[in-house]
Parts: C-alpha cells; structure tokens; sequence
C-alpha cells in the first residue's frame, strides 16, 4: 500500500480524529469494528506509519528516564500510547521529546505511559472474519508494514549525564521517580 491508496482508504486527518475520538485509545477496539474493512486496513497503514516515524532515539530516551528502563517490547507500547494521546501530542513529542515532560503528571499513579494494542486493527478484523482474516487479507495491501529506521544513540543508559543531554527538561523532573 503506498500513500495514495492508504489515502483512499482512510486519510490521515480521518486517522487522527479517530483517535481524538476513542478516549486516548480506549474505545478504539470498538470504533474501528464499525469500520469497513478497508477503512481499517487505512487505520493500520496510518498506525504503522505514526508508529514508524516515532522510533526516534530522544523519545526512546524519555521512556527510559519516565519509566525507569525501556526495553525494545516496552519501547514499543509507549509509541502506541503515544499516539492514543492525540495528534497534537504526538507531533510536539515529534519536534522534541521534552515536550511530553509535563504530560507524565496526567497519568494516574501506577498507570504506566504504555498501550499493547498496537495490534488493535488486527484483532477487529480477525474478530469479524475469523483467525488469521488479517493475515489473508493483509496481502491484498503492500508495503502495509514499516521497518523501523536505524537508531544512533546520542545516550547510553549506564551513562546519566548523556541520558540528561537527549531530555535534560524530562531528566531533571522524572529521573528516579516512582510514579511509574
């Protein structure tokens, strides 16, 4: 699927009111099974490439500040949970991972800055046509999946003071904090 056909089936702009509406992710299970099926496999390929591009090496350093460790799983759901915040969020977070350095404090205590669904349009769809629907269909649409760029750490994790230098804003505030 390149752009013009993932525009075709969803835009991006119907991609982020989608998520503006689901509660930050939390009704979305339900909204995208009112979806068709090509509405969600456009859902998917904006998920995939939302989550593509958010595989930045200061963002990743944020969640390992925020959470005290981010392994490639972890990683991972805290790109999906920051989509479920919103375009805006996410685009702020885009320009500068410190940005989200106050967004931490919306978090209830014990939540964690994490979502697991980002498999969510595969499970509609499996759930609507049976197992492996996704699998099956998903062949009808190209290039679907992103592969995830390569990183060049300008932070080690045994090393605070290069992990300061990526987020010095989310560093000072949540290094060694147990909110998370």
């Amino acid at each position: 699927m390149n752009l013009k056909q993932a525009k075709n089936l969803m835009s991006q702009a119907q991609f982020w009111i989608l998520i503006a509406q689901s509660n930050k992710g939390e009704n979305l299970y339900e909204m995208l099974n009112e979806l068709s099926d090509d509405e969600i496999f456009g859902f998917k390929y904006w998920w995939n490439y939302f989550h593509n591009i958010s595989y930045k090496q200061d963002l990743w350093a944020v969640a390992y500040v925020v959470m005290g460790g981010c392994s490639d799983d972890c990683f991972m759901d805290f790109r999906a949970w920051l989509i479920a915040q919103g375009q805006e969020i996410y685009e702020n977070a885009l320009k500068n991972a410190d940005n989200l350095c106050d967004i931490f404090d919306d978090i209830e205590d014990g939540d964690i800055p994490l979502r697991e669904d980002w498999a969510i349009a595969q499970e509609v769809i499996d759930e609507k046509h049976g197992d492996n629907a996704f699998d099956k269909m998903a062949k009808m649409y190209s290039d679907l999946y992103f592969n995830d760029p390569e990183l060049e750490f300008e932070w080690d994790e045994d090393d605070e003071n290069t992990i300061r230098k990526v987020c010095p804003k989310t560093f000072d505030k949540w290094w060694e904090n147990d909110k998370f």
